[in-house]
């Protein structure tokens, strides 16, 4: 039996993560290694350009939150203008959230075993020389324009996508990542933004830094549920849970199943108007906050890449993502680093939670999740809003269904894409036959790529078919 084991949503990512657990490396050299080859093989879902959430279990339970603030000129007056009602969600405009993914490895690489330049080998490798193109990155690229210097590395209309500015970035980072926030990266990050009218400057990377904080938790039949504060929207899965609890699930047939599930989501999601920068929410006091109805159909589809690692001791969820896809299609030339377009997610209405202000963080969807109970079971899916759904949907199916992590992926989902600012339709599976809402097909991307392992007797790692998981390369 295999004693340590790496979920991730691209096979060349997992390899990373594998080769240094098989060298010696702990889990946080494998956390590194994988999310390094993550921002190389997966560019449409997340990279150096953007913001990583963990929670991690090693001798205490503690969370990493590397979401950005807005830089210092972002300002609702500077939109306003522009004449903007919104903040764009494409463009040079939409990159003015600080990248915080490789300040979340400058925490990493204090507990690693290995050396950084090792555990960065694999992504400079494939950087450099170049992979084959999953299908679905092929139609990301052809579904996507960026600015001149993005679409002369992405749309060459090759198989084989190389990123050789991006590798070399990445060699930089592995010396010293300090080079990302004050050094040589920092000052062409500064350089390109100016050039392009962006919003960054290198006093706001100077000021940045990953936080380290501590997890929200519930306890759920038996099993404690731990996950990212806000301004994550990890909460939102723990009151749902709550709600839930109340309930025997292990034996209710379908109908009533997902009649309880739907109904106490719909609950859970009201509150995530509540979820801010400086917000007070938490699983004890949620009743206290006044809740209504949503109105409109506005909600944005977002990709993200999620990923657990496990070395038989240190237990790790971790997700990264740029927001939208690429990001906000500003590459920043000479880098290979596509800005987020996180910041596109704040409000120009300053009486709302969520409104925007310089070196505030914006609500974030980004959510990791570990359960510790007869099994352990660390968890991450990509989807935008529905994040906290199909991480509940998967805990669902393995705590009270009693199904493997495999299975509990595979099973067909619903899907419920609202925003923090106004209602959607719910959408399910074709297998569900939830027929009072609106069907889509098996296997659909809209539900999430989902990834987790489960620890209990034997190891498990399940890989989500919806996703490039299970592609050959």
């Amino acid at each position: 039996m295999s004693k340590y084991a790496v979920a991730s949503s691209h096979p060349l990512s997992t390899v990373a993560g594998e080769e240094v657990l098989s060298e010696g490396g702990n889990a946080y050299d494998a956390m590194l290694a994988t999310s390094a080859a993550l921002t190389v093989v997966q560019p449409h879902l997340n990279g150096l350009g953007g913001d990583m959430f963990a929670t991690i279990r090693d001798k205490n339970i503690y969370c990493i939150n590397a979401s950005g603030f807005a830089a210092e000129m972002a300002t609702v007056d500077f939109f306003k203008s522009k004449n903007f009602n919104d903040i764009p969600k494409r463009g040079v405009l939409s990159s003015f959230s600080l990248p915080g993914l490789v300040s979340a490895w400058k925490i990493i690489m204090e507990k690693i075993n290995l050396t950084p330049e090792r555990d960065f080998k694999r992504a400079i490798e494939y950087a450099r020389n170049g992979f084959r193109k999953s299908a679905k990155m092929d139609i990301a690229i052809k579904n996507f324009e960026g600015d001149e210097d993005f679409n002369r590395i992405y749309k060459n209309g090759s198989n084989v996508l190389y990123q050789k500015d991006l590798g070399n970035t990445l060699e930089i980072l592995s010396k010293n990542p300090d080079e990302f926030y004050n050094g040589k990266i920092a000052k062409m990050i500064e350089q390109d933004m100016k050039n392009k009218g962006g919003l960054i400057r290198l006093s706001d990377l100077e000021k940045y830094e990953a936080e380290i904080k501590e997890p929200m938790r519930v306890n759920y039949h038996g099993y404690d549920i731990y996950t990212n504060p806000p301004v994550s929207q990890g909460i939102t899965e723990l009151i749902w849970l709550k709600l839930m609890d109340k309930y025997d699930l292990s034996s209710m047939d379908d109908k009533d199943y997902y009649d309880i599930l739907i109904q106490n989501m719909k609950e859970s999601y009201l509150y995530r108007k509540y979820i801010y920068d400086g917000s007070s929410l938490n699983v004890d006091n949620f009743r206290s906050f006044k809740v209504g109805e949503l109105h409109g159909k506005k909600s944005e589809n977002s990709d993200t890449t999620a990923f657990s690692v496990f070395d038989g001791e240190i237990e790790i969820s971790a997700i990264q993502s740029n927001f939208m896809g690429f990001g906000s299609g500003h590459n920043v030339k000479g880098t290979g680093i596509n800005i987020n377009n996180r910041g596109s997610y704040f409000s120009l209405d300053e009486s709302n939670n969520n409104s925007l202000k310089p070196f505030k963080k914006t609500f974030h969807t980004l959510m990791s999740t570990l359960a510790l109970g007869k099994k352990e079971i660390m968890l991450g899916s990509m989807g935008g809003d529905i994040q906290p759904e199909v991480n509940v949907q998967i805990l669902s199916k393995i705590i009270d269904r009693n199904l493997s992590i495999q299975d509990a992926i595979n099973y067909p989902r619903f899907a419920y894409p609202a925003s923090i600012y106004s209602d959607s339709d719910i959408y399910y599976e074709e297998p569900l036959n939830l027929k009072k809402y609106i069907k889509v097909d098996g296997y659909n991307s809209m539900m999430g790529h989902a990834q987790g392992i489960v620890f209990g007797e034997n190891i498990e790692a399940g890989f989500d078919p919806r996703g490039d998981a299970f592609e050959k390369y």
